[in-house]
């Protein structure tokens, strides 16, 4: 045996191979490439960029002239060959011959011409000595796996055609055929899973036997003109044997016998006498070592470079071509930063940089090395077919083959086995460990979406677009604006671009012409391009690239929206590039826009129309009003210029078109007045020149603004001004870190599971040119929203929006966001300390030290939950973006981190020159609150009287700085001429009425001469021309870092709701200009404060107040506006922080700066009037339109019937209509105490209550205003006035409601209030009828409130959540005008219509509780007194209003319980919608004062996580839910500290069921109840704690009352889909090892004869203590895939649904319309599908203890020949399973049990995919009560194979769902009602099926249905 480990490594005489020399390394343009399978290696041909064109084209003609001789050539002589068809001649070698025909290969063309011998000639050898211009070869150390899809990797290596790479001929095959490698195109392939790496030594031993030619070493040198430059890898490795790595493999190597036979593969070789095998089982060892390496050595990577050991011999971790760790063996000292490294599993070496090789860890020492060395037996002594033979199966081990082989010798010296290869078995090219994810990677094979998903997916894209567009262009509905029809197909479908981006639309354009014209036609293009996708593609009409969207995916191209025009075409896919990120970002140039009320005279446009319209608007300048935005498109009317005709108008004349006025128009008068206004400003326009703004800064985009703008997240935005309690989730250091608003953290952890519940579940491909994506990190493997902000080397440096850190991934980890996850706003956002203090280490150069850094971390870290941020002012840092310079300080300790830092010696306070960083600019001015506190009295100018609750004022201790102020200002606008340098924008100088300048920020107006500006130092806004206008200059200090003088103060008390011109006009009159005095009574997060103002000793709020009430009570004489309470705390603090930028312009009482403006308007605010869920939000042209013409808005009665309206209808009819004066407002009394709901809220100032004693009135009242003999005879009400009793038809549920008519809106529509509930809608006067008579003796139901304490809830939304929905105890205090003040107090206990299946916990006692009425008492006992405290610790359970009462399980519906069923089933928007829609807050707050416990609930499906704490022995066991352990602690804390004080019970007293508390072994005291009284014991259950415990027999400690009222903690469930008449013992034995294991339940409903919840286990999390010891019981390593933990079973869940949604899906398994199943159409079955048909081989069997009912296993199924998923359903002589993904069941052989097999982990992770149903609604025709055979023949016609439309109603027992099913549009239930097969349930169900669309829900009446379920229920168990 000749071969020796070492030598042949590094030179081998037989393969031709160098070793000891540098590689060539040179540049190729690529002109093509080929593979196929049966090639096997990569084919290319290139060019050299360096070759001269001229030589060639020079050589070129000298061919044609030379003489021409006849030759005798043959392969592979050179020659001259000519072309028939041009009649030229090219230089060529012979590669074929075939008698006198040849074929030819042109060496400067790349392609084989076929001639005969006649068109062959010889030549000088001159000719041939410029090398061949075309050069070709194989793709060098890559091979493609076998089991990739063809045209994939065609159409990834068409890619590469025409790019240039850099690369290394490793070695030269005859006829200058090269083997050359690009590391590039190899890693690409590796990464997209087409390829694997393959040594250099085994690539060419491979290519010498699949070419069965020598190779050629590459020792010559390379021709000056193929190289630009010498460039080479460097290396001259020496000889070194490997005797070290020889001792360890005669320790740690693989040990054989001689004749044993394994299976192999060969991982390396060098020639045949020298190649390296691994067991073929070891994949999965090694992909786990490999897994482990890089968790620990990837970080090493990152923190710095590692220096390799110099000691030859030592083992190492290296990370090899493939991105993944190895064990290596170092066998030289580095060289040019890189190291020679021999990967000992594998047996070839690579070079490594030496920051990619570590030490290998200890622990991986013990790891046996896979790899051993092999030989061939002697080949000489082998006859020729023998040796054919091993060479053919070395070749095909070479290529992925699996062998057979026998050992049959050991050179013990070199540690070398002698091998004969036996066979091979076809693998194919493939890696052995789990392949990579291509989910993020372009080429990767992902399913196509349905044409559903596509419309939803290209709608949401249109939805951003218009969003962006409207961003951009700044308009809103009702104004004018100048635009172009781009592209119009019809008067309802045109696109419009507007004239203010003109320019820059034609700048972009012409760089996108610039741009493509340097790409060639194939470059660049777009792969796999999926709808929604941005791009550029070729209009065929003009040949320009525009930039589009892809709207749909065609055969051989796609459709494109071209965005900026709006037309879209069929473009071939080499047409559509790939869209540079420089024009990505940009929003679109046209929108989509329809004419207004504008119809076909028929239902379709006809051409002649379509035509007409299309020459009439194209090429004009048009005046566009913009009308109504719908969805994505603008309902608009357009003008041409200098034409009183509108397109509509035009249209309507020429009779072609109708018009149905369904948007309200202005009168035409009133636009025509607006349109000529708009044109002379643009003719004014045009002739002016633009404002001069030279030398404004412009910063570049950067990874902060990124956020909001290049993409589609929005970024958190705050005022100065603004305090936000936060935390800090990324610190770089004081001045560059990230802070989250705590507010926002609820909806951030919901967010977060919903993305990991979805990302664990589904793949979403990422676009390479999107930069929002999903990333999972590295460190906790959980997925986060990110930004990818740039690449480095292979990876992508991605922000996580959410918490500010930058990390670095694989694109492997990344995937695209779904649209639903960019609602939420980035809930990161930058902060800095930037401004108010600096470093102080001069050390550090003006860096921040580490030490700075550590404390920061350390402050915010100790100050979690108690840190808040005080925004000062913002800044923009270049290369970062908006940062916030903020204050942090803790509010527990008041200490600030900048004062921390100063003393602590490591900051100082900043310096003017920190100022001037060019880098920092600012962004707005800095915000202060000069030291006011709470308790403070100040004098103050009030310089802007905003409202009748908000002043604007300056501090008179300030007015010396405001003197020097204006003297600043004084001297920057005498110099503005003379100014130069950089200014900041937004931040400017503006000139007043008065002529002065005045510090301001500039806002937006529609008009481009003129600019919005808010003076920061008076408070008020202007609106000012832009000459008059002037940014400051960067170098003014002094005007930048001035703090605002405007200080906010809001009249404490004063009332908000509806504001009042009349008080407005006496505030401005009273202090406008006046010195006053403020006492200061408290601070908002907004940074305003809330003060009482005092002029002398008057008190100016009292006095407002007292204004107002005076107002309210008359009835139509004062002005009055109402303002939205619709919005959360957060929008109402950002509204009212950016108030005075947004708020009317024209309304203005001021001082400002000196001069009050003299039109004092009536009208104070032009807000859109709007509280109620059913108002619809009007502009400010029509509001103010309203109140000239009706005057107030609410007219107040007074309850005196004498009392008349002062606006009286001019032409009344004879029959007068009755009046709001005759329908009387219930009799109440002041001081009473009186049972209620909310029936409709505007604000926490007024809302409506309804009495619970008038349910059934108001119930009888519905039923009668809508009998339909009742509604036949109805009148329609004309005319209208205001104040008319009217009936109105509801527009959500179609009903009649009396009503009050508030005012008209237009021609057709009223506004009306609804008097039984309060809330206010706009209805058409066709749905408005006379009031009988006889409906206006009852009283109006609804009771206008409002609280007369506010301050109980810390803001509106807090009272929305706490009173929706709950029974209330009201106190009427006393009446003014109409409203009713009173005191709220929460009730808790009275179920509502739902409660039976929402009871919090399952009780076994029984024990009646009293009345909650007569027990309702404000208590001052101690118990309660503590629990307050103790209750309010907890935020988490503040969501919960109140208490609920344990009164047992399942009680009756009362009759009043069912009067509100009814009453929230018809006005469930008024209950339910509105509540929603106010349900805003994440975190409602909780009342100062709770008098229980707050509980949380738990309703049927609800999903929760608990803790087992016991198991019964039925099967049955107690959970706690882990929301509750807050509550537990409590309660159980305030045991401790009360136990003194509770009752001590003697023991004679001492009875069975008795509620106590005990102190248990622990010693802590814990509520029980007694469960049975022995001689000297007593057994107690813990009914928190789910287990029964012993105490000595004597006196007990009895609860608090308040304690018994608290449900049971401990919960009793029962698995869901266990029979009850089974077994118990099994289910039993499972369960028991779960106890103390938290764990996911679906809880499905009440078993109310069990007194149990039934459940379903939907996952385990399991601690680590219990899986570790689970795992040290496990005789071997579990498969890769499968769980290491088999104590206990596997389970199954049901994934999620929502009742009453249409479902799309198929029926299976159907069987009776009372036994079948349903598959939904989505993407799980294919996923379970795809996952079962790619099983590994070697599947762990179903452990014996789990071979129980209940368990889910793989079974290979007869009946569909593969392995399926199931579920054990009953085990006997015989095993009845059922297959979960297709509905019915197999049977078994009790002794095959032993063939089912575990499920892999991902598989148990999936849902089931069937849905087992009953039909609801019907019941067999047969007396018998059974469903007919033809019946059920019947059924399954109208199933099968049908897209059905599946609603689920109702999830009952044993996880049956009940399902209306449509199909064709019929339901399935009248089918079989027709065909006389089935009874409907109910005789009204016949007609409400009839009448009913498929997305309604038909109500069946109760008992019918209870009887059919039960009979279901019953067959059910029977079929099991």
């Amino acid at each position: 045996m000749q071969s020796k480990l070492g030598p042949e490594h590094e030179k081998s005489e037989d393969s031709g191979v160098l070793t000891q020399h540098a590689l060539w390394s040179v540049d190729l343009t690529l002109t093509h490439l080929d593979w196929s399978p049966e090639a096997t290696l990569i084919h290319f041909q290139g060019q050299y960029p360096s070759i001269c064109e001229l030589d060639y084209n020079i050589l070129q003609q000298e061919l044609q002239n030379v003489p021409k001789t006849k030759a005798a050539v043959d392969v592979p002589d050179f020659c001259l060959v000519e072309d028939v068809t041009s009649a030229r001649w090219f230089r060529g070698r012979v590669q074929n011959r075939k008698e006198d025909l040849l074929d030819v290969f042109l060496i400067d063309c790349g392609n084989v011409l076929s001639v005969d011998i006649a068109h062959i000639s010889s030549c000088s050898d001159d000719l041939f000595i410029l090398p061949p211009k075309i050069v070709s070869g194989f793709l060098a150390n890559v091979l493609i796996l076998q089991n990739c899809s063809h045209s994939v990797v065609e159409q990834y290596l068409s890619s590469l055609m025409g790019k240039n790479v850099t690369g290394f001929i490793q070695a030269f095959l005859p006829h200058k055929v090269l083997l050359f490698e690009a590391p590039d195109i190899n890693s690409d392939l590796v990464r997209h899973g087409f390829g694997k790496h393959v040594d250099r030594d085994t690539f060419l031993l491979l290519v010498s036997m699949l070419t069965e030619v020598p190779l050629k070493q590459n020792m010559e040198p390379v021709p000056d003109l193929l190289i630009e430059k010498s460039r080479g890898q460097g290396f001259c490795y020496k000889s070194s044997s490997l005797q070290g790595y020889q001792d360890m493999l005669s320790f740690c190597g693989p040990k054989f016998s001689f004749g044993t036979r394994s299976k192999v593969r060969v991982t390396a070789a060098v020639h045949p006498g020298l190649f390296y095998c691994q067991m073929a089982n070891t994949a999965a060892e090694l992909w786990q070592v490999s897994k482990k390496l890089a968790e620990i050595c990837e970080d090493k990577t990152k923190g710095c470079s590692q220096k390799t050991p110099e000691n030859l011999g030592v083992l190492c971790a290296v990370k090899g071509k493939d991105q993944r760790w190895h064990r290596g063996f170092v066998q030289l000292l580095p060289a040019n930063s890189q190291v020679r490294v021999f990967f000992i599993d594998y047996g070839f070496f690579e070079t490594a940089k030496v920051e990619n090789v570590h030490s290998l860890p200890s622990e991986f020492y013990s790891v046996q090395i896979m790899a051993f060395p092999c030989t061939l037996p002697s080949l000489a002594d082998q006859d020729l077919a023998l040796r054919t033979q091993q060479m053919s199966l070395l070749k095909a081990g070479l290529l992925g083959a699996v062998l057979d082989v026998e050992i049959t010798g050991f050179d013990k010296d070199n540690h070398l086995y002698t091998i004969t290869l036996l066979s091979a078995k076809d693998k194919h090219l493939e890696e052995p460990e789990p392949p990579q994810s291509l989910s993020s990677e372009p080429f990767s094979d992902v399913e196509e979406p349905s044409p559903q998903d596509r419309y939803e997916n290209y709608e949401k894209i249109l939805d951003e677009a218009v969003y962006k567009t409207l961003e951009a262009e700044e308009i809103q509905v009702g104004s004018f604006f100048m635009g172009y029809v781009e592209y119009a197909q019809d008067p309802n479908h045109f696109w419009i671009r507007t004239q203010k981006r003109n320019q820059e639309l034609e700048e972009m354009m012409a760089k996108l012409g610039e741009h493509f014209s340097q790409v060639k036609l194939d470059e660049d293009v777009l792969l796999n391009p999926e709808v929604g996708a941005m791009c550029c593609a070729l209009y065929n009409e003009d040949f320009h690239f525009y930039r589009g969207v892809v709207t749909d995916i065609l055969e051989h191209g796609a459709e494109i929206l071209f965005i900026d025009y709006g037309n879209v075409e069929k473009v071939p896919h080499k047409l559509i590039k790939n869209i540079p990120k420089t024009f990505a970002g940009t929003s679109p140039f046209a929108v989509c826009c329809t004419l207004v009320n504008i119809f076909p005279l028929d239902d379709v446009w006809p051409s002649a129309t379509r035509q007409f319209f299309r020459k009439t608007v194209s090429g004009k300048a048009l005046l566009v009003h913009l009308i109504q935005m719908r969805k994505n498109t603008f309902a608009v009317d357009l003008f041409e210029m200098g034409s009183d005709k509108s397109m509509t108008e035009v249209l309507i004349s020429s009779k072609l078109a109708e018009y149905i006025p369904r948007v309200p128009v202005e009168k035409k008068q009133d636009v025509l007045d607006k349109a000529r206004w708009l044109q002379r400003s643009e003719t004014n326009m045009r002739k002016e020149q633009r404002h001069n703004c030279e030398g404004e800064v412009s910063l570049c985009r950067n990874e902060t603004e990124k956020i909001e703008v290049n993409s589609g997240y929005k970024a958190l935005k705050f005022k100065p001004g603004f305090e936000v309690s936060v935390r800090c989730s990324y610190i770089n250091s004081p001045s560059d870190f990230w802070c989250q608003a705590l507010d926002g953290t609820q909806a951030l952890e919901k967010l977060m599971d919903d993305i990991q519940l979805h990302y664990s579940a589904h793949t979403v491909p990422l676009h390479p040119e999107e930069s929002c994506c999903i990333v999972k990190s590295l460190e906790d493997g959980r997925w986060y929203r990110g930004l990818v902000i740039g690449n480095r080397r292979s990876q992508a440096i991605v922000m996580l929006i959410d918490y500010g850190s930058i990390i670095l991934v694989s694109p492997s980890h990344l995937q695209a966001i779904m649209p639903e996850y960019l609602r939420l706003e980035g809930q990161a956002f930058r902060c800095s300390l930037y401004n108010l203090i600096e470093p102080a280490d001069p050390k550090y150069c003006g860096d921040w030290s580490p030490h700075a850094c550590n404390l920061l971390k350390s402050f915010a870290l100790n100050s979690e939950g108690v840190l808040k941020c005080k925004i000062s002012s913002l800044l923009n840092v270049k290369n970062k973006g908006i940062c916030n310079v903020v204050s942090l300080h803790n509010t527990q300790t008041q200490q600030s981190v900048a004062n921390t830092l100063i003393e602590q010696g490591l900051a100082r306070v900043a310096t003017s020159s920190t100022r001037q960083n060019s880098d920092v600019f600012p962004e707005s001015f800095i915000y202060s609150s000069f030291d006011l506190s709470p308790g403070d009295e100040e004098q103050v100018y009030v310089t802007h009287v905003n409202s009748q609750c908000e002043v604007y004022c300056h501090l008179e201790r300030n007015t010396e700085i405001i003197e020097e102020l204006e003297i600043k200002i004084l001297e920057a606008t005498e110099n503005m001429q003379d100014r130069t340098g950089a200014v900041v924008r937004k931040m400017c100088l503006a000139k007043y009425l008065d002529g002065k300048w005045y510090r301001g920020v500039t806002l937006s107006v529609q008009s481009s001469l003129h600019v919005g500006v808010f003076f920061v130092d008076y408070g008020n806004t202007n609106i000012s021309e832009k000459k008059s206008v002037m940014f400051i200059s960067r170098s003014c200090e002094d005007l930048l870092y001035t703090p605002m003088q405007a200080v906010r103060f809001n009249l404490h008390s004063v009332p908000t709701e509806e504001l009042y011109a009349d008080a407005l006009e006496w505030l401005s009159n009273a202090v406008l200009n006046k010195l006053v005095r403020v006492v200061v009574r408290g601070k908002r997060d907004d940074g305003s404060f809330d003060v009482e103002l005092f002029d002398g000793e008057i008190n100016i709020n009292e006095k407002v107040k007292e204004l107002i009430l005076s107002l309210s009570q008359k009835p139509e004489t004062a002005v009055r506006f109402s303002v939205s309470c619709g919005k959360t705390k957060k929008q109402n603090q950002r509204m009212k922080c950016e108030f005075g930028a947004f708020k009317t312009l024209l309304k203005v009482h001021s001082a400002s700066p000196f001069k009050a403006i003299s039109a004092k308007l009536k009208n104070t605010k032009n807000s859109a009037v709007g509280s109620a869920p059913t108002r619809k939000a009007r502009g400010k042209q029509e509001l103010v339109k309203n109140q000239r013409r009706t005057g107030p808005i609410k007219p107040q009665i007074k309850s005196t019937s004498g009392n008349q309206h002062t606006m009286q209808t001019q032409h009344r009819q004879k029959k007068r209509m009755p009046q709001l004066v005759r329908m009387p407002y219930k009799k109440i009394n002041p001081g009473c105490r009186v049972k209620c709901f909310v029936s409709h809220i505007d604000s926490i100032s007024r809302f409506y209550l309804h009495v619970s004693d008038d349910e059934s009135a108001i119930l009888k009242l519905g039923e009668d205003l809508n009998a339909s003999v009742f509604k036949d005879s109805l009148k329609l009400a004309s005319p209208l006035t205001v104040s008319d009793a009217v009936l109105s038809e509801f527009e959500e549920d179609g009903a009649l409601y009396r009503s009050v008519v508030k005012n008209q809106e237009d021609d057709s529509s009223y506004k009306v209030e609804f008097v039984d509930y309060g809330n206010s809608a706009f209805v058409e006067k066709e749905k408005i009828y006379f009031l009988p008579e006889q409906f206006l003796s009852q009283p109006r139901f609804s009771i206008p409130c409002s609280l007369i304490n506010t301050c109980t809830y810390r803001d509106e939304a807090s009272f929305i959540d706490a009173v929706t929905e709950k029974p209330l105890l009201v106190e009427f205090v006393c009446q003014i005008g109409d409203q009713w003040q009173v005191k709220v107090e929460l009730l808790d206990g009275e179920s509502e219509s739902d409660a039976t299946l929402n009871s919090t916990s399952v009780a076994k006692s029984k024990e009646a509780t009293p009345s909650l009425l007569s027990d309702f008492t404000p208590s001052t006992s101690p118990c309660i007194k503590n629990l307050r405290e103790e209750s309010q610790q907890s935020e988490k359970y503040r969501e919960a209003a109140a208490t609920i009462k344990n009164k047992g399980l399942m009680p009756e519906t009362s009759a009043k319980q069912k009067v509100q069923n009814t009453r929230r089933g018809r006005q469930k928007y008024c209950r339910r919608k509105w509540y929603r829609k106010f349900k805003t807050s994440s975190i409602p707050g909780s009342r100062d004062c709770p008098e229980v416990f707050i509980h949380q609930t738990v309703q049927a499906r609800d999903t929760e996580t608990g803790t087992i704490l016991s198991v019964q022995s039925d099967g049955s066991f107690y959970v706690r839910l882990t929301k509750e352990n807050n509550l537990l602690t409590s309660m159980e804390r305030h045991i401790m500290d009360n136990i003194k004080k509770y009752k001590t019970l003697p023991e004679k007293d001492v009875k069975q069921d008795l509620k106590c508390s005990v102190q248990v072994e622990d010693g802590k005291w814990r509520r029980a109840v007694v469960r049975q009284i022995h001689q000297r014991r007593i057994e107690v259950f813990l009914v928190d704690h789910g287990i029964t415990v012993e105490i000595p027999r004597g006196p007990v400690q009895q609860q608090c009352i308040d304690l018994k009222e608290v449900p049971n903690l401990a919960l009793l469930c029962k698995i869901n889909c266990v029979r009850l008449d089974e077994d118990p013992t099994p289910l039993y034995e499972r369960l028991k090892p779960l106890v103390g294991t938290e764990v996911k339940l679906v809880f499905v409903q009440i078993s109310e004869a069990d007194e149990v919840w039934l459940v379903e286990i939907a996952s385990l999390h399991e601690n680590g203590d219990k899986t570790a010891s689970a795992a040290e019981t496990q005789n071997e390593a579990p498969l890769d895939g499968f769980t290491a933990d088999t104590s206990t079973p596997q389970l199954l869940h049901f994934a999620p649904l929502e009742t009453d949604k249409a479902y799309s899906g198929f029926a299976s398994a159907f069987t009776t319309p009372f036994e079948f199943c349903v598959v939904l159409q989505n993407l799980l079955m294919d996923k379970v599908s795809i996952m079962l048909d790619n099983l590994p081989g070697n599947i762990p069997s179903l452990p014996e203890a789990h071979r129980v009912p209940g368990t889910c296993c793989l079974l290979k199924s007869e009946s569909k020949n593969k392995w399926c998923r199931a579920q054990i359903i009953h085990t006997d002589a015989t095993v009845v399973l059922k297959l979960v993904d297709y509905g019915h069941n197999e049977v078994i052989r009790y002794h095959d049990l032993s063939e089912l097999k575990q499920l892999p982990v991902e598989l148990a992770n999936l849902p089931k995919v069937t849905y087992p149903c009953v039909l609801r609604g019907v019941k067999p025709a047969g007396v018998d009560g059974q469903w007919s055979d033809e019946a059920a023949a019947f059924f399954k016609d109208c199933l099968y194979k049908k897209d059905l439309q599946i609603f689920f109603r109702e999830f009952g027992h044993n996880s049956i769902w009940r399902v209306d099913i449509v199909a064709d549009g019929v339901h399935i239930a009248k089918k079989l009602v027709d065909a006389g097969h089935a009874k409907y349930i109910d005789v009204l169900l016949g007609c409400r099926f009839q009448e009913a669309s498929p997305c309604k829900n038909p109500q069946v009446r109760d008992t019918d249905e209870e009887k059919v379920n039960n009979k279901v229920e019953a067959t059910l168990m029977g079929a099991k």
